[in-house]
C-alpha cells in the first residue's frame, strides 16, 4: 500500500510533468511576463527610492501578479490531468479574466499575511537572544505562518475550480487546513524537495567561486535562478500543490461519491435492523435542524472532517422523521 501511494504521488508527478514538459514550459513563459514586469518595478522602486523598505516593497510584486496565478493554477491542473482542450495561452487568459477580482483579493491578503509573518518571525528571532520566553512566541509565529500558507493553498484552488462565495472559500479553506493537514504538509515538503533538487547545481557554482571569484559566481547564480523562475518553478510548484490537494479537495467539497456510498450502506443496514448500530452515521445528522439548514447560506456544511451538501443532510433528516412517525 505504501509503495502504491508513493507511485501515485512522486512518480506520478514526475511522469505527468515530464510528459507535458513543453506545455508546462510554455505556461511558465506566459506567466513570466507579468512576473518579470512586477518584480522589475518593485526592484527599481527599492533600488532608487526606498532601499530601506525592500522587505515590504519586494513582496508587493505578488499583488499585481496574483490574478495571473489563476491562469497558472487552472492551466497547470488542466495539463497535468490531461483536460486541456484548447491552447495554453487562450485558457490562461480566460482563467485570468474569470478569476481576476477574487485572485487580486487573494494576492492582497497573501501579501499582508506574508509581511506580517515575516516581520513577526524576524522580531521574535532577534528577541529570543535576550530571553527564552520569546522562543515560544517565535514558535507560535511559525505555526500562524504555516496555517496561513495552508489556508491559501485551499483558497487559490477553491476560487478557480468551485463556484463558491469568497467568504465560503476562506471558511472552507480554514477548516480544511486542519482536515487535510497531512496533505498540506506533503505538498509543502514536495515543494521544498523540488526546490532543493533544482538548486543542487548551485553547490558546484559555490565550489568554483574559489577559482572564478565571487563576482562570476554571483552572475552565474543569478542567471540560473532566473532560468528556473522563467522556465520551471512557477508551474512546477503549482502542479505539486494541485496534484497533491485537488483530488481530496474535490471529494471534500462535492462529497458526491462518498455520500452515495453512505446512503446505500445506511439504506441496506436499515432494511436489516431499524435500530442497527450501522445506522450511526445516518442518525448523527440529528445534530442539525432542517429549518436552520434551509435558511443558512451556502450549499455545503462542514461536518465530520469534510464538506457535505446541505441537501444530503436535509434529505436524511427528513427520512429519519418519516421513520419515527411510522
Amino acid at each position: 500500500m505504501n509503495s502504491e501511494r508513493k507511485k501515485m504521488g512522486f512518480e506520478k508527478f514526475i511522469s505527468g510533468y515530464t510528459s507535458n514538459f513543453l506545455k508546462f514550459t510554455l505556461l511558465n513563459i506566459i506567466f513570466a511576463v507579468p512576473l518579470c514586469i512586477a518584480c522589475g518595478i518593485c526592484f527599481a522602486v527599492c533600488r532608487l527610492w526606498l532601499p530601506n523598505l525592500s522587505a515590504v516593497i519586494l513582496p508587493f510584486a505578488f499583488v499585481p501578479v496574483s490574478p495571473f496565478v489563476a491562469g497558472l493554477v487552472v492551466v497547470g491542473k488542466a495539463i497535468y490531468f490531461d483536460e486541456l482542450n484548447e491552447s495554453v495561452f487562450k485558457k490562461f487568459m480566460k482563467a485570468v479574466k474569470e478569476n481576476f477580482k477574487a485572485y487580486l483579493l487573494h494576492g492582497v491578503l497573501a501579501y499582508i499575511a506574508f509581511v506580517g509573518c515575516y516581520h513577526g518571525i524576524i522580531i521574535y528571532l532577534a528577541l529570543a537572544k535576550t530571553s527564552w520566553i520569546f522562543y515560544g512566541m517565535l514558535f507560535f509565529s511559525v505555526l500562524i505562518a504555516l496555517f496561513l500558507l495552508f489556508l491559501f493553498y485551499g483558497a487559490f484552488m477553491m476560487s478557480a475550480f468551485f463556484d463558491l462565495k469568497l467568504k465560503d472559500v476562506y471558511k472552507n479553506s480554514a477548516l480544511m487546513t486542519f482536515g487535510e493537514l497531512k496533505k498540506n504538509f506533503f505538498a509543502t515538503v514536495g515543494i521544498i524537495g523540488l526546490v532543493l533538487v533544482l538548486t543542487l547545481p548551485l553547490m558546484f557554482v559555490f565550489y568554483l567561486s574559489y577559482v572564478w571569484g565571487g563576482f562570476v559566481s554571483a552572475i552565474i547564480t543569478m542567471v540560473y535562478l532566473g532560468i528556473l523562475m522563467i522556465f520551471v518553478l512557477p508551474a512546477a510548484v503549482s502542479t505539486v500543490i494541485t496534484s497533491t490537494l485537488y483530488p481530496n479537495l474535490k471529494e471534500v467539497i462535492t462529497g458526491e461519491a462518498r455520500a452515495e456510498v453512505q446512503e446505500f450502506e445506511v439504506e441496506k443496514a436499515s432494511e436489516k435492523d431499524e435500530f442497527a448500530d450501522d445506522t450511526k452515521d445516518f442518525e448523527d445528522y440529528s445534530d442539525f435542524d432542517i429549518s436552520s439548514l434551509e435558511k443558512s447560506e451556502g450549499d455545503y456544511v462542514f461536518y465530520g472532517g469534510r464538506m457535505i451538501k446541505k441537501s444530503v443532510i436535509i434529505n436524511r433528516l427528513k427520512e429519519v422523521e418519516e421513520r419515527e412517525n411510522e
